[in-house]
């Protein structure tokens, strides 16, 4: 998922769309990736882009195929001609295949799992002396299916070797990892219905949730008032926030956007838990991409909590008390670092939203909808922190509550001012 780890660990994926099943990968044979496939098919450099050095390859397939019904090669000639079938004979000899496969792995990024063929060493290498006396200027990894095949195989041609040297995406690349993840999940998983589910159930759980604990369709509503509504509520049991007195609510473009971004990284986080669940049936536990998928799914829920706690501090906090606000080292609940302080709910935070927003598009989190919708509010937030809070054009029909307990000893009495219609 994470396509910022995926520089250090994955390769640049390639989805069909060859002619003729015949791949030519968009980067030298230096840089790590992967074309996936479907039956007979290949990929295929000049020999020349070798410059003199080895070809390292691998080859993965989506389970344990049978190596009796099919060929691999690995070496002169190309996948692709002008004869009329649009494919040329193999010009090198197949492998010598294992009869076993290596146990599963599980790639941690994209959520799927595949089995590996061919040991590790000189089998995964085409070496410059191999091509001495080639025919062909081209070099290239192939399979070749039998007439005693009995389904179609689904693989992928691995290029470029496995450290870090070798494992560089473009910015592009970056960019487009959200696409590579949803076409793994639908190709190599096939399961492409559960983002389609997830992305519906999603709303109506989060409804469920504003319904109960969130004072409903106040979730996109921020306070103008002259103290907390949470405050207000305490002096007034069991009242509805949308009842309470001194308070006026006032929709908030801002708070919209933060619900669009928590739906989709949520929607998220649950396609990468789903297909984790799927790929990982056969994987030892002990595999390598499950502790990586541990971290960065650990990042996908801070990316949730980075949206939705401004959120939270939008609706508890009035403008006017954040506006006012000089920080200090106080320990309250509306003070200080406490989990109501106007401190949390400032207009400077649009700064690291914005960059959040920014750097999101680069994570592959949320299907492009939460770095946008981030990255809006912050725009939305920076440009109402400059303005300045403005009158409301309406008076507010709310009146003045003071409870007969606090009225004796003046204790959270309210005093008025006009307020205003800034959406904090």
């Amino acid at each position: 998922m994470i396509a910022f780890f995926a520089v250090f660990v994955g390769h640049v994926p390639q989805f069909g769309g060859c002619e003729n099943n015949c791949c030519h990968l968009p980067h030298d044979p230096t840089t790590s990736q992967v074309a996936y496939l479907k039956g007979s098919g290949g990929v295929e450099y000049g020999i020349d882009d070798l410059k003199g050095k080895p070809l390292d390859f691998n080859f993965v397939f989506k389970k344990e195929y049978d190596p009796s019904t099919f060929s691999i090669y690995a070496g002169c000639g190309g996948c692709a001609s002008e004869r009329p079938l649009y494919w040329d004979e193999p010009l090198s000899l197949p492998l010598d295949l294992p009869d076993t496969y290596s146990p599963a792995k599980f790639e941690s990024f994209t959520q799927h799992s595949y089995y590996e063929l061919l040991p590790k060493g000189a089998a995964r290498q085409v070496l410059p002396a191999q091509l001495a006396n080639c025919s062909s200027h081209h070099v290239s990894l192939r399979i070749v299916l039998h007439g005693n095949a009995t389904e179609e195989i689904t693989w992928g041609a691995v290029v470029g070797c496995e450290g870090l040297e070798c494992e560089r995406f473009e910015i592009v690349e970056l960019l487009s990892f959200p696409i590579y993840t949803i076409r793994t999940h639908a190709g190599w998983n096939d399961a492409a219905w559960t983002l389609v589910v997830l992305a519906l159930a999603v709303p109506l759980l989060m409804a469920l949730i504003f319904w109960y604990w969130w004072e409903g369709w106040l979730v996109f509503c921020v306070p103008q008032a002259p103290s907390y509504p949470r405050m207000l509520a305490r002096a007034r049991p069991g009242v509805p926030w949308s009842e309470l007195k001194t308070v006026c609510w006032v929709e908030s473009p801002r708070l919209l956007l933060y619900a669009l971004a928590t739906w989709a990284i949520a929607v998220d986080i649950l396609e990468t838990f789903a297909h984790f669940a799927l790929a990982t049936r056969d994987v030892p536990g002990d595999d390598r991409g499950i502790a990586i998928f541990a971290f960065w799914y650990g990042i996908k829920w801070l990316l949730l909590l980075c949206v939705a706690l401004p959120w939270m501090w939008a609706r508890e906090v009035p403008d006017s008390q954040w506006r006012n606000y000089h920080w200090g080292i106080v320990c309250a609940w509306d003070d200080g670092l406490g989990p109501f302080s106007p401190f949390w709910a400032h207009g400077f935070w649009c700064l690291p939203e914005i960059c959040l927003g920014l750097a999101s598009f680069f994570v592959g989190a949320g299907f492009y909808v939460y770095p946008v919708a981030i990255t809006l509010a912050g725009v939305v937030r920076l440009v109402q922190w400059a303005r300045g809070p403005a009158l409301l054009t309406q008076p507010c029909k709310s009146t003045i509550y003071i409870s007969p307990e606090m009225d004796d000893t003046a204790c959270g009495y309210i005093h008025t001012h006009p307020p205003s219609l800034f959406m904090s």
